[in-house]
């Protein structure tokens, strides 16, 4: 049934007609200061964040909230500090919130995000969100309220129902300006507890939470503005929301009645033409043509005017999407344009205003080695979209400088590696020009654990005592797939100077154009003391503490590609006791073919030199030696030792490298594993 909708008169819905009210979530923070602090989500510039805050039914029940209301409003709070800081204040020009009934408890969130959020998901604002400038009132007096937030779209709330509320915050960072400050948050260690929980991820679009990134017990100190729900207010959604011409939208009614009988007839304008295209309570409808619709619903009880809600734009069909891939040799990058629907491209390689190519597939050298913010820009006739990418030339992007932190601690990042690649130098930026730096570099076995308990193992590098003025020169492959840990900071046996970044968190970053996501990494020692065999953990919210890593592509064939075995994974060598004068060294070769002969050979210098069996990473071979005296290895792990002379005129002396093969019985190929650097030291 199609029917005309002049014939349908909308009004528009007015929560302040009625006398609103306010209350303070965790309750019994309205007049005191939060326990913590953190910059996520309003402290964070330019970097992106999704946060999901989780917070109990029974903060509104016990503040008199006993039916449902509608919240029109929310507020937040800047931290108090411990002296009168200053901010400036500032803007995010897109920001958007939903906010939904939760299906679990809070103590149950899931680190997937669509899994906290109900039936009743709305989009309850999509905007600009203004930061105000203000000054801490010191320790002990709750800062001021910053930030309001005035909801497009009210949001109808049963707490009486014991179901908990989430309210799902999207900060891409783009387009940020000024200056903000940590918001007031309430920790385990709160009394009253907070008796909410918050999970996050340091991408905007992300559908997951970053590992590790759970906190029960744990909000945001926020005031709801409400009214109660007395009146008739029209609400949906719809899924799909985007897709390709011929797409089926299933649209699903969550308006509001408190008339007896409730909503009595809907009227729907699905194309946005005038015209009602169903009066269904859940109608689905197709989209044959490209462009944007707007959607409106009319909704009629027995007590209240019609109300009508419209979208505008809400369906969008046939929408380009921006996206693409990188191949990174050296300084030259190969662009590959993976967008959807995309007839027009902009490339802004440096991300400097300057539009450097319009082709779909570009190449692009850059100057030096760095980090850089490459832009693509695409159009259709009827939409455009835009994604920046942090790339790495050379090295792994990090983020900008904050602070340095002294003490006998050392900090660092971990990170899981998108793709092969190696570690060719390490360097800890020296803001306090101390002149010397230490760095460790880890394999490790899996993200290592939060912080409280520990992990050990999986040394790979460790240079200690260097001059801070250069990088030390490093020689470490990963495959995709790794746990990769970085410790590294200025200063010698008794003091470490880690250099702090800003902001605190997780970072998005990349590995030779492909993303990935820093998190802080730290051992409660000093590496210029312990060498890097110490314990270490991670901590998700901490700051990172800055160390450069100079990265190539991975040298050597892509084990399987023709000349090895074809039955298992590549061998691989380790260095599981460090070449320390006067101590035993010792690789450990890992095979895992079912019968193979492992030779080990070591030489002054490294190479890479394609032979018929595979690349040589060794350059002149001094000597070779047979593992396991010459028996056959099945799968497993096979130690060589090596005594290195007390003679302190071999300090500093290197590089030896080594490189294992397996020659493979069954085959009669050879298997080269990695090649291991070493330089001999006290």
């Amino acid at each position: 049934m199609r029917i005309p909708a002049c014939l349908v008169i909308g009004c528009s819905l007015a929560v302040s007609a009625i006398a609103q009210s306010t209350l303070v979530t965790p309750a019994g923070y309205a007049a005191t200061e939060g326990t913590t602090n953190n910059v996520f989500p309003w402290n964070r510039a330019t970097a992106s964040t999704r946060i999901q805050f989780v917070v109990d039914s029974t903060h509104f029940t016990s503040q008199g909230v006993a039916s449902p209301i509608i919240i029109s409003q929310l507020r937040y709070r800047a931290d108090a500090a411990t002296t009168a800081t200053t901010w400036a204040g500032g803007s995010w020009p897109n920001v958007r919130i939903d906010m939904a009934s939760c299906p679990v408890d809070y103590l149950g969130v899931s680190t997937t995000f669509a899994s906290n959020l109900g039936l009743d998901l709305a989009t309850v604002y999509n905007g600009a969100v203004t930061v105000l400038g203000g000054v801490g009132n010191g320790t002990g007096i709750p800062g001021p309220w910053y930030i309001t937030i005035p909801l497009t779209t009210p949001f109808v709330y049963d707490p009486s129902s014991g179901t908990d509320l989430t309210v799902d915050i999207y900060q891409d960072g783009t387009g940020w300006t000024g200056t903000s400050r940590a918001a007031d948050h309430v920790s385990s260690a709160g009394v009253p507890g907070p008796l909410c929980s918050r999970v996050y991820n340091t991408s905007a679009s992300a559908l997951t939470a970053t590992t590790g990134t759970v906190g029960l017990n744990y909000g945001i100190v926020t005031e709801f503005t409400y009214v109660p729900a007395a009146g008739l207010f029209p609400a949906f959604t719809a899924a799909p929301r985007t897709g390709p011409s011929g797409m089926t939208v299933q649209f699903t009614d969550q308006s509001f009645s408190s008339a007896p009988g409730g909503i009595v007839l809907h009227m729907w304008d699905l194309d946005g033409n005038g015209v009602i295209d169903s009066t269904a309570t859940n109608p689905t409808f197709q989209y044959t043509a490209p462009g944007y619709y707007t959607v409106s619903l009319t909704v009629i009880d027995s007590q209240h005017p019609q109300q009508t809600l419209t979208r505008t734009n809400y369906i969008g069909v046939d929408l380009t999407s921006a996206n693409f891939t990188t191949s990174i040799s050296a300084l030259t990058v190969q662009f590959t344009d993976t967008s959807l629907n995309a007839t027009t491209w902009a490339w802004d390689f440096q991300n400097d205003g300057v539009v450097d190519s319009t082709v779909p597939n570009p190449t692009f050298t850059y100057p030096v080695a760095g980090a850089y913010n490459c832009k693509l820009t695409v159009t259709n006739a009827y939409s455009s979209d835009t994604r920046i990418a942090n790339l790495g030339i050379g090295i792994i992007p990090l983020p900008p400088f904050g602070s340095t932190f002294t003490a006998t601690t050392t900090r660092g990042y971990w990170f899981q590696t998108p793709t092969r690649f190696s570690v060719v130098s390490m360097q800890v930026p020296d803001e306090a020009n101390f002149g010397l730096q230490n760095v460790a570099l880890y394999r490790l076995a899996s993200a290592p654990p939060v912080f409280g308990a520990t992990a050990t193992g999986g040394l790979e590098f460790v240079s200690t005592l260097q001059s801070s003025a250069t990088p030390v020169p490093c020689a470490v492959s990963f495959d995709a797939g790794e746990f990769v840990g970085v410790l590294g900071a200025c200063g010698d046996t008794t003091t470490c100077r880690n250099s702090y970044a800003t902001p605190a968190g997780p970072y998005t970053s990349s590995v030779l154009g492909q993303p990935t996501t820093l998190t802080r990494f730290g051992t409660q020692f000093n590496l210029a003391v312990t060498n890097g065999a110490n314990a270490y953990w991670q901590e998700p919210t901490g700051a990172l503490s800055r160390v450069f890593l100079g990265v190539t592509a991975a040298a050597g064939l892509q084990y399987g590609t023709g000349t090895p075995s074809p039955y298992a994974a590549a061998p691989t060598l380790n260095t599981t006791a460090l070449p320390r004068l006067g101590q035993t060294a010792q690789m450990t070769l890992t095979n895992n073919d079912s019968a193979a002969i492992g030779v080990i050979a070591v030489g002054f210098g490294r190479t890479a030199l394609p032979t018929p069996f595979g690349t040589l990473l060794i350059n002149s071979i001094a000597a070779t030696d047979v593992i396991n005296g010459g028996n056959l290895l099945t799968p497993g792990s096979y130690t060589h030792s090596f005594a290195i002379p007390n003679n302190p005129a071999l300090n500093g002396f290197g590089p030896l490298n080594w490189q294992a093969a397996c020659i493979v019985l069954p085959t009669g190929e050879f298997a080269l594993s990695n090649a291991t650097e070493w330089w001999l030291a006290n």
